[in-house]
Formats: structure tokens, C-alpha cells, sequence
């Protein structure tokens, strides 16, 4: 399976979630202290959704933490067919979890035994295909490490005359409070390690610290070019940089990834907050070097004229085309080219 995003929701705020998300239909916020290591995480109250692709199947990992008193049934996560709800995975009132096709429709063997606590952050994994008869293990919920519920060989998880979800919805409230945090999505494609579940996985925000060897672009104020895209959370028009100029690239240099004990990283993700200030077409390609490599992501965006997150995944390191490590992402640069 490939790589096809991530959140640790450390890097924005609350009026952002527009941004990197498709929409927010209220209630969502981004809480600072609320994530698993004492940083910015999401608290559930509404709809959140990302418009993603047609594919059978999906595989998400995501901590949650349930909080205030069990009520419900609330619908955690839902994977929609361009707004049609085709399954979701939820929560009991006590607190079990279930998966539902259109959130109503019980699978034979679609409910826990086991139940969540009450405050306490779980890491909730969830794979399934849509199929109007799925083949056995296709429709999985893992919670910390282990198998809570297994969907029978030959269950309906598909609702709509479609095959396939291609929406992300985190619609937990507002029946049930909760905190979301350190989320991951693959898709039914590519090959290991991203074709099953992760396991428990942590999403760390690095911030640019210092200038790169790519300086092109013109600076809305001062003379360094990091500083100008280096806020947690982006400030848009207060300080930027711009450039109409062809193939002008700026890069930066990123804080070091925080301390682990022999962690697998199973990809990065470039995120880019950027407008066009002009009539007519403006794009950009994401941009990184490590070692001696420098590449542009393979999307071409199309810049809006309002601020909007513009992500590319790199699940492998293009300098050695195998699975990165700290010291290259410790010592990588990215940034924009200009198309």
C-alpha cells in the first residue's frame, strides 16, 4: 500500500484545519497539550473531512483518546463515497467499538469484546476493503498491537454501487468527546512496508530552522529566508516568500527529529502553505535535497488564491531509494520551485 497522509496536528491552528483538511464542518479544534507527548492534538466535535482518491481499500492508524462520559453510539471515523457514508468504525456506549456499513448496518462479527477506557489514549488501527462480499481478514480493527474485531469472510462493507471510498471523515462528536492524535493513512497500492498496518506510530512536525543552499525566492521583509516560514502555525500575509520567476527554488533547513531508540520511519511528508497573488495559472512542485539528491515531489499544484496546504509524501529517501533515517532527515532540506 502507499503512504498517503499524515497528521500530527502540531503545525496549525484551529481556522488552518480548512487548509490541510478539505473542509471542517464544525467543532473540531486544534488543542494545544491534548496530543500524546504533551503537544498539539485534535479534539472531536463535528465533521472532518479529506477528499482523497477511488480505492478499494484503506488502512488508518490513529491515537484516541475517549473522554468526559461513554454516550452514543458515536461514529469515530467514516469512509464516505464522495459524501455517501460507506462504513464506519464505532463507539459503544460501553465502550466497545463496531463496524457499521452506512453506520447502521452491524457485520456479522463487527463488534469488540474488549472495550476502551475512559481517558486513557489507545492507538486504533483499521483496515478494510469495500466489497459487497469481502474476502476473509479484509476488514480488521487493531487496537495497541492487537486484533479487536475481524468482519466475517463474505460481509457487505459496500453501500453505494462503488467499490471503492474516496473520502476521510473524523466525525467522532458530538455525541462523544475525544482527542485524535498521530494519524496515518495508506491506500490499496505499492508493496511493504506499506501494505498493512504500522503498528503504533508516532507524527512528529519539523519546522524550518535555517536557510538552505536554494535562496531564490523574494523576501516579504529582512534577509532571512527561513524565518519568513518558520511559524507552528502559518501567519499567511504577515511574512512571506514570493516569486513569479520559472524554476526559482528556495529551500531550508529543518529542526532535528526528536530522540528515539532505533525508530523505522515509514515516510515523510513535505506540507506547503502557499496563495496565488495574480490572475491566471500559478503552480509549484514541493522541493527536497538529502545528500547529494535534489528532487521536485511528482505533483504539480495549482495554486488557489487563498492559503491551502499543498502535501507530498516521500515514504522513501530519494538519496539511497530505500526507507529513510533520522541523520537524513536530520540533515535534509526542502522547500518550493516555481513552475
Amino acid at each position: 500500500m502507499a503512504l498517503r497522509f499524515m497528521d500530527s496536528f502540531d503545525h496549525y491552528a484551529t481556522g488552518d484545519l480548512a487548509e490541510k483538511w478539505t473542509s471542517n464542518a464544525g467543532g473540531h479544534t486544534i488543542s494545544a497539550g491534548t496530543g500524546r507527548r504533551g503537544t498539539a492534538g485534535l479534539k472531536g466535535g463535528g465533521g472532518l473531512f479529506k477528499t482523497l482518491d477511488n480505492q478499494a481499500t484503506w488502512i488508518i492508524g490513529f491515537a484516541f483518546r475517549p473522554k468526559g462520559a461513554f454516550s452514543g453510539p458515536s461514529t469515530i471515523i467514516r469512509l464516505r463515497d464522495t459524501g455517501v457514508a460507506q462504513i464506519d468504525l464505532s463507539l459503544n456506549t460501553n465502550g466497545t467499538l463496531s463496524i457499521l456499513r452506512a453506520g447502521s448496518v452491524a457485520l456479522t462479527g463487527g463488534s469488540s469484546t474488549l472495550s476502551l477506557s475512559i481517558d486513557v489514549y489507545y492507538y486504533i488501527e483499521w483496515k478494510v476493503t469495500i466489497a459487497d462480499s469481502i474476502a476473509a481478514s479484509s476488514c480488521v480493527v487493531r487496537v495497541d498491537g492487537v486484533d479487536w474485531i475481524t468482519v466475517a469472510t463474505g460481509q457487505d462493507t459496500q453501500q453505494t454501487t462503488n467499490a471503492f471510498a474516496n473520502e476521510l471523515a473524523i466525525v467522532n462528536g458530538p455525541t462523544q468527546a475525544a482527542d485524535f492524535d498521530d494519524l496515518y493513512v495508506l491506500d490499496g497500492t505499492g508493496s511493504a512496508p506499506h501494505n498493512n498496518f504500522l503498528g503504533d506510530c508516532r507524527v512528529d512536525a519539523l519546522l524550518p530552522n535555517g536557510d538552505g543552499s536554494n535562496s531564490a525566492w523574494t523576501l516579504s521583509t529582512g534577509s532571512t529566508h527561513s524565518t519568513l516560514v518558520d511559524e507552528t502555525a502559518p501567519n499567511d500575509d504577515t511574512d512571506y516568500i514570493t516569486t513569479s520567476t520559472a524554476a526559482a527554488r528556495d529551500s531550508h533547513n529543518f529542526a532535528n527529529t526528536p530522540t528515539m531508540t532505533s525508530p523505522t520511519v515509514y515516510g515523510i511528508q513535505h506540507c506547503i502553505s502557499a496563495r496565488k497573488d495574480d490572475a491566471g495559472t500559478r503552480q509549484i512542485k514541493s522541493l527536497l535535497k538529502s545528500g547529494a539528491t535534489t528532487v521536485t515531489g511528482g505533483t504539480t499544484y495549482a495554486l488557489a488564491s487563498t492559503y491551502t496546504y499543498y502535501q507530498q509524501i516521500y515514504a522513501q529517501d530519494p538519496n539511497t531509494a530505500a526507507a529513510w533515517t533520522t541523520t537524513a532527515i536530520d540533515a535534509l532540506e526542502a522547500g518550493v520551485e516555481n513552475q
